[in-house]
């Protein structure tokens, strides 16, 4: 039988005072606490807010000065005669590499930037069509690599269409680029609702209804221990010259996800292909 808590002031006059003092220290050091843990939360948000602005602003005024030293080396290799030193070649042709390098990563940091901010509005988005649009338009990436992708029937989800192309664009990239050596990509979409064990392990919300999207891949795979860490931004686990790229993809992807109140995260070994499992709400509100 349930104890209930008697509000008597004869039953409490029996507690001692110290017990009292105690017990209003004890909820006067909690909301203390939690006022700290408040402010340390809007200084983060604030913090985090001012970096996105600075990589954004530093990123835009990187595009001028980088467009005048390619298109001077460009001019320069051109004027130049062709039966040139093999290592004024070299240093040429390396110059011309790192700028082009230097241009994907600025892009990638802009991208990244915007995708910190929400500006587009949330609709109601077949995630159908998004995979879709998305074979189109790596439609000669897919060809030249004979990639297979098969997809289920996914859903329809509140969210802003552009991220969600950008998202999976990403995910069927990196799945294209790091295949098994001697087999074609091959990538398989599913999807299914999220039960409710699931959803409290994630630590979801209880009045929405989430859907579970694995994107998972035959490639080279990782091992498990990067799990946490390819979602970082410039983190890599190969070198450039083996798997060309920025290391901020996948970073714009968990962005992506937590801009639309889900989940992402990854499950993988080594020459065994990779999962990534993605968790959306089906509404926003």
């Amino acid at each position: 039988m349930e104890k209930s808590v008697d509000n008597n002031p004869a039953v409490n006059a029996g507690r001692s005072e110290p017990d009292l003092y105690d017990y209003k220290q004890m909820v006067l050091e909690k909301e203390r606490f939690q006022k700290i843990l408040e402010n340390k939360v809007k200084e983060l948000d604030r913090t985090n807010k001012e970096l996105e602005e600075f990589a954004y602003i530093a990123s835009h005024d990187l595009q001028e000065p980088l467009r005048k030293i390619t298109s001077f080396s460009e001019r320069l290799k051109e004027k130049l005669p062709a039966n040139l030193e093999p290592d004024v070649q070299l240093y040429l042709n390396r110059m011309l590499a790192a700028t082009d390098n230097m241009r994907t990563l600025i892009d990638n940091l802009l991208e990244f930037s915007r995708t910190s901010r929400i500006s587009e509005p949330f609709v109601k988005t077949d995630l159908n069509n998004i995979i879709s649009e998305v074979k189109a338009d790596l439609e000669l990436k897919i060809e030249e690599s004979d990639t297979d992708i098969e997809s289920g029937i996914l859903p329809t989800i509140d969210a802003i269409p552009l991220q969600m192309r950008q998202l999976f664009t990403n995910l069927f990239t990196n799945a294209i680029k790091f295949k098994q050596d001697g087999q074609s990509p091959r990538i398989v979409i599913t999807s299914q609702k999220l039960t409710e064990d699931d959803r409290e392990a994630n630590q979801l919300r209880n009045n929405v209804d989430y859907y579970k999207i694995t994107v998972k891949d035959y490639g080279i795979g990782f091992e498990p221990e990067f799990a946490l860490k390819i979602f970082q931004i410039f983190q890599r686990l190969h070198g450039k010259a083996e798997y060309p790229g920025s290391g901020i993809g996948l970073a714009i992807c968990k962005k992506i996800v937590e801009n639309h109140k889900g989940v992402i995260y990854a499950q993988s070994e080594p020459d065994r292909g990779a999962e990534f499992i993605i968790i959306l709400p089906e509404s926003q509100s």
